[in-house]
């Protein structure tokens, strides 16, 4: 985490600071792994630094991707580019003024986090996954269409990031193809609602038709992709309830 943002600020390079922000999602994610096995959320409140990091990236990211999506959607008004360009400069520069701080908070976080994680039971772990892929079923049984769904995908997500640390409890009982097919196809479907959100009241026109006719495939894939998604995520069996207690 701490070297793709090194990296970011020494060259600029916006896949730097995509490796760092992707690396914050793996720990966060390591993080709600191991408070699932106790009621403890110190985990979380320490880990709170370096997310007011990752929220200070995020702002550069998106003018950056910003500017990306004009490119894809052939905007050549200068006004919208021009705007995003200057908004990633601006963040860019406060960012870089706040580097020492950033990388005072996030040594502290590393110093006290590394005292309070404690081994999680492979136990512990293949039953947390077993409860967040039913969660995660239940509510695709009937999508709804809002930013539910987006959280749902971040729950998938969660699951994908720890699959590495927790392999040895799950071995080969997680489909990582298709869960990581379901969270794209999300993905895809949230970035077209962001896009609309972005362009609406601007004077760069999307066609109506056209974007909705694409909007309502990807709803209707999703909702394919996702029928049975508990038994198309998982090949574990169920545990006998003796064994359990």
């Amino acid at each position: 985490m701490k070297a793709g943002l090194k990296s970011f600020l020494k060259k600029g390079d916006q896949e730097d600071l995509h490796l760092f922000r992707i690396q914050v999602k793996r720990l966060r994610a390591f993080l709600i792994l191991l408070e699932s096995a106790t009621d403890d959320s110190k985990l979380s409140r320490n880990f709170k630094p370096v997310r007011k990091v990752f929220k200070s990236a995020g702002e550069i990211r998106t003018a950056f991707m910003n500017q990306e999506l004009g490119k894809a959607l052939k905007i050549s008004h200068n006004e919208f580019m021009d705007g995003q360009h200057q908004l990633q400069l601006k963040t860019t520069k406060k960012f870089r003024s706040k580097k020492v701080r950033f990388f005072k908070d996030l040594k502290e976080a590393h110093r006290v986090l590394r005292k309070k994680i404690k081994p999680v039971g492979n136990l512990h772990i293949s039953l947390y996954y077993q409860k967040q892929l039913h969660q995660i079923a239940t509510f695709l049984e009937e999508p709804k269409f809002d930013e539910q769904l987006h959280e749902c995908r971040k729950l998938v997500k969660i699951l994908m990031y720890n699959f590495k640390p927790a392999y040895a409890a799950l071995g080969s009982s997680l489909n990582e193809e298709y869960l990581d097919r379901v969270q794209s196809a999300i993905g895809d479907w949230h970035d077209r609602i962001l896009t609309l959100d972005l362009l609406s009241g601007t004077k760069f026109m999307i066609n109506d038709a056209a974007f909705q006719r694409k909007v309502s495939k990807l709803k209707k894939d999703i909702i394919a992709l996702t029928k049975d998604f508990y038994n198309q995520a998982t090949t574990a069996v169920d545990l006998p309830l003796e064994q359990i207690s």
